[in-house]
């Protein structure tokens, strides 16, 4: 009976110790992402947001905007993981969002469809004049949209 008890005792302690460290984030759950009136809006200023950052090689505000998992594909088959992208930036010397861009939101990510001509070298390689089809998706962390990853579909200057 005194062993059954102990046992009693030390699993509900176990279980009251994990429910409180499962808590013990700051008390509070984060907030949910916000219920999008117009994805669409919402993904072109992202959009926008990230190539200004890029034209101006903010690394810091590149460093917040992208999330810690970010992934990038290029259409030459080259990729980057956030810490190598942040290390060879390309350059940006003038861009323009396409008239379409396409949201789509599914509680915390947003995915975006969108067009893009710009006067740009990444790896070295001048890319293409015209405009080309981007993808990227959007996790809702900390109370804001962040890059979780981007495809870009420009394929190199001859």
């Amino acid at each position: 009976m005194v062993l059954r008890r102990a046992f009693a005792i030390l699993i509900s302690s176990i279980l009251l110790f994990g429910t409180a460290a499962c808590s013990s984030s700051g008390g509070s759950t984060p907030a949910p992402a916000p219920s999008l009136s117009s994805a669409s809006a919402t993904g072109r200023e992202l959009a926008t947001q990230f190539m200004t950052l890029l034209q101006n090689q903010d690394t810091a505000g590149l460093d917040s905007f992208l999330a810690p998992a970010f992934q990038l594909q290029r259409a030459d088959g080259s990729g980057a993981a956030k810490a190598d992208y942040l290390t060879k930036l390309p350059t940006i010397k003038s861009f323009t969002l396409g008239p379409d861009v396409e949201a789509v939101q599914d509680g915390d990510l947003l995915t975006v469809r969108w067009q893009l001509e710009t006067d740009e070298v990444a790896n070295g390689q001048s890319l293409g004049l015209g405009e080309a089809p981007r993808l990227s998706t959007f996790v809702w962390r900390d109370g804001r949209w962040q890059m979780l990853s981007h495809s870009n579909f420009n394929l190199p200057a001859k």
